[in-house]
């Protein structure tokens, strides 16, 4: 569908809990990452978009897929889903 977002999200896991964030003034956490630039593979945007929300380094050897999910996207249009490709990642 046309709208639809695309996203790539970072999961970190430590100690049987994983990360998530949350933008200052808003109520919903999220797993962190965003949208890819023109031109930007998986891997470049993970990088980008982790040291850009939290200013932290991933190390690019460990990569690693883990799953695609979607779902609604919340505060859009009913119909408009959120694709998020998600990586695990060492920093």
């Amino acid at each position: 569908m046309e709208g639809n977002i695309d996203k790539i999200a970072w999961i970190h896991l430590r100690n049987g809990r994983m990360l998530n964030v949350r933008s200052k003034g808003k109520e919903l956490f999220y797993i962190p990452g965003g949208k890819r630039e023109p031109g930007e593979s998986d891997h470049e945007t993970l990088q980008r978009e982790i040291q850009e929300e939290l200013s932290v380094t991933v190390k690019p050897e460990t990569i690693n897929y883990f799953a695609t999910f979607e779902a609604q996207a919340d505060g859009k249009p009913e119909g408009i889903l959120v694709r998020m490709t998600c990586y695990f990642a060492e920093v």
